[in-house]
């Protein structure tokens, strides 16, 4: 493989990597200090929006094509899979526990990000067409 198509498959999904790296991290602490700051519900919602988007950006190879609906479809199951085996995750975890409604608000963030790009990337398709 060239060394700028390596270059290319780090900048594209190393971001992702770190990424559930960093929430892997998180819920392997007992307490997170900043963990009171946003209602619970909103914080997986947020967490989540942004890992759809660099699945999203990894699956289709970038974000400056369209991603089709299939892709984002995957990229969903892909986000709400890893929601269910980050709080499994939280079992072993002193002071944690697993919570459904978690998953739920995991997968509600990655579904309002991937209509959100599907929505702007569309509006800039038709503004590029005119």
């Amino acid at each position: 493989m060239p060394r700028t198509r390596i270059l290319h498959r780090l900048w594209i999904w190393a971001p992702v990597l770190v990424y559930v790296a960093l929430i892997f991290y998180v819920s392997s602490l007992s307490n997170v200090p900043w963990g009171g700051l946003a209602p619970d519900f909103i914080s997986h919602a947020i967490e989540y929006f942004g890992l759809a988007i660099l699945v999203a950006r990894g699956l289709n190879d970038g974000l400056s094509t369209p991603v089709p609906v299939r892709r984002l479809l995957l990229t969903f199951g892909i986000c709400v899979a890893y929601a269910v085996t980050d709080e499994f995750h939280q079992m072993f975890v002193p002071h944690r526990y697993a919570d459904v409604l978690d998953v739920l608000s995991d997968a509600v963030g990655a579904a309002l990000a991937l209509g959100a790009l599907h929505v702007a990337q569309s509006v800039l398709a038709r503004k590029g067409a005119a």
